[in-house]
C-alpha cells in the first residue's frame, strides 16, 4: 500500500512533466485499474526428494548368482530383488534335517527301551537304578529332538535369506552391488552388512526447500504451495506443506529453515533430486483494486523515475517529501494496519528514501532505530578500511538498491553477509550510514533506509493472482 501511495504521489508530477516539457517525452505505457485478485506467497528453491527411503540388504553372505531389477523397476511386495549363492546354506539345511532325523530315531528307540524297563521293574526284574537310567535317556532323545527341530528352522531361515525379495511396493532409484560381487552379512558383519538396493514409494514425493527467516513465520503446515520444477515449467504442481523443521540451516551466513512440502506423483513424472521453485499461499485478497505491479514504484526509484520524465530529481523528493510529511501528520502518526499483522506501521522520508518502521518497535523488518556513538561509527569505519574490497561491495550494493536494480530481499541478504565479513553489527552500522548522510545533506528528520544493514522500502512478494 506505501508502494501503491507512492506511486499517486509521483502521478501529479507526471503530468506537470508533460504540459512543461516542449520535446517529445519518453513513451510510458499504461494500465486501467481494475478489481482483481491479489496474492501474496513466499518463494524459495528446493530438491525433490523421496518420502520414505528404504536401504534392501542380505541376512546372507555369499556371492550375488542372480539379479533381476534395474534402477527405475517399480516393484511389488514379494518380487525377487537379488539371489545369493545358496551352496553353503543349502548343505547346512540338509545336515539339519540329517540330524533331525537321527534325533527322531533315538527317540523311538529311547520310549521303547523305556516301555520294556518299566515292565521288567513292575516284575522286579532290574533294579530302581536300571530303570531310572532308561527313563533318563529317553528324556534325553526328546531334548534331542528339539534341538534338531530348531536348528534345521534355523538353517531354513537362512536358506530363505539367500533370496531377497521386495519388502514393500515401490521403485529402485539406486543399485549398489551387481552379478558376482560378494556380499556380507546385515547381521553378522561389522558395519551393517553390504547395501543392495535402494527404492521408495515415488507415488507421493516431497520438495525440500529454504526459506528465509525473514519468511517462516508465516509460513505454517496446511499451508497450500505450488511447485515448478525445471523439466516441466509452464505445469505446476499443488501440494500441502508437511512441516517446518526446527533446525536453522546457515549458508553464506544466511539464516535458512527447511520446509517440506508433499505433492502426489502419480503420474511419475517428479524424479529424486529435481530442482524447483516452492511457493506458498500466504493470503489472498479476491475483488479488490490492483494496478500491475510495475506501476509501483518506492522512494528509492524517485530518481530514476524524475529522470525518465525530464524533471530535476532534487525537486522530485523535496515536492513527495512535503505531501507525505503532510498527509502522515493528517493520520496522526497511526499508520495504517500492514499486510502481514495488526502493527501499526509510520512512514519515514528523508534522502530520497522511504523506510516502514513499526510504531511501537518490531515488525517484519526490524525493531527500532538503534542510537549510535562516536566511537562506535568510528570503529565501524576502521573495520571497513582494514577490508576495502567489502567497503566497495557494500557501496555498489546501496547504489543497486538505491536504482532499484535489485530486490529487497536479496540486498539484505548480500548486505548481512558483508557486515558478517567485516565482523560489526548490521544495525550499527545501518545507524552510522544514517548518520552520515544525515549530516552530509543536512535533511530534517532522521534519515531512514537502512534497516539492519539493508534497505527496507522493498517490496513485499505481492503478485496478481494468475
Amino acid at each position: 500500500m506505501n508502494r501503491a501511495f507512492a506511486a499517486l504521489l509521483l502521478a501529479p508530477l507526471a503530468l506537470g512533466a508533460c504540459k512543461g516539457k516542449q520535446e517529445k517525452a519518453p513513451e510510458l505505457q499504461t494500465a486501467a485499474v481494475e478489481r482483481r485478485s491479489i496474492v501474496v506467497d513466499a518463494e524459495a528453491t528446493g530438491v525433490v526428494e523421496p518420502i520414505n527411503i528404504v536401504e534392501v540388504k542380505s541376512k546372507a553372505s555369499g556371492m550375488i548368482t542372480r539379479m533381476t531389477v534395474e534402477t527405475g523397476n517399480q516393484v511389488k511386495p514379494g518380487d525377487l530383488l537379488v539371489q545369493v549363492d545358496t551352496r553353503d546354506v543349502q548343505n547346512q539345511y540338509n545336515q539339519a534335517a540329517a540330524d533331525l532325523e537321527s534325533a527322531l530315531a533315538n527317540r523311538q528307540v529311547s520310549v521303547a527301551q523305556q516301555r520294556r524297563s518299566d515292565e521288567l521293574f513292575k516284575a522286579r526284574v532290574i533294579t530302581a537304578q536300571e530303570n531310572e537310567a532308561a527313563s533318563l535317556q529317553a528324556t534325553q532323545a526328546q531334548g534331542q529332538v528339539v534341538r534338531a527341530r530348531a536348528n534345521l528352522d534355523l538353517a531354513k531361515q537362512r536358506l530363505e535369506d539367500a533370496t531377497v525379495t521386495a519388502p514393500v511396493a515401490g521403485t529402485i532409484i539406486e543399485k549398489t552391488v551387481s552379478l558376482g560381487q560378494v556380499i556380507t552379512s546385515a547381521t553378522g558383519a561389522f558395519g551393517g552388512g553390504t547395501t543392495l538396493l535402494k527404492m521408495a514409494d515415488l507415488g507421493r514425493v516431497r520438495v525440500r526447500a529454504l526459506f528465509n527467516e525473514t519468511d517462516i513465520g508465516q509460513i505454517n503446515a496446511g499451508q497450500q504451495a505450488t511447485v515448478v520444477v525445471d523439466a516441466y515449467p509452464n505445469r505446476p504442481f499443488s501440494g500441502l506443506v508437511e512441516k517446518i523443521e526446527p533446525q536453522a540451516v546457515v549458508q553464506q551466513g544466511v539464516t535458512l529453515f527447511p520446509v517440506l512440502v508433499n505433492l502426489d506423483n502419480a503420474g511419475g513424472l517428479l524424479k529424486p533430486g529435481m530442482n524447483g521453485e516452492v511457493s506458498v499461499l500466504v493470503t489472498q485478497l479476491d475483488n479488490v483494486l490492483a494496478v500491475p505491479v510495475d506501476a509501483v514504484r518506492n522512494m528509492r526509484e524517485a530518481v530514476t523515475t524524475a529522470s525518465m520524465l525530464g524533471l530535476n530529481p532534487d525537486s522530485v523528493q523535496a515536492q513527495v517529501q512535503v505531501q507525505m510529511a503532510a498527509m502522515r501528520g493528517g493520520r496522526g502518526n497511526g499508520g495504517a494496519p500492514g499486510a502481514g499483522g495488526d502493527t501499526q506501521r509510520s512512514v519515514t522520508v528523508s534522502q530520497g528514501e522511504v523506510e516502514l518502521a513499526p510504531a511501537q518497535g518490531g515488525g517484519q523488518f526490524g525493531g527500532q532505530q538503534v542510537e549510535v556513538t562516536d566511537a562506535q561509527c568510528a570503529a565501524v569505519k576502521a573495520a571497513f578500511a582494514k577490508k576495502p574490497a567489502e567497503q566497495k561491495k557494500l557501496d555498489d550494493l546501496m547504489a543497486k538498491a538505491r536504482s532499484g536494480e535489485m530486490d529487497f530481499q536479496v540486498v539484505r541478504t548480500q548486505s548481512q553477509a558483508i557486515y558478517a565479513a567485516v565482523g560489526v553489527d548490521a544495525r550499527v552500522a545501518g545507524a552510522c550510514r544514517r548518520r552520515e548522510r544525515m549530516g552530509a545533506g543536512g535533511a530534517a528528520g532522521t534519515p531512514t533506509g537502512m534497516q539492519g544493514g539493508a534497505p527496507t522500502g522493498a517490496r513485499q512478494g505481492a503478485r496478481p493472482a494468475g
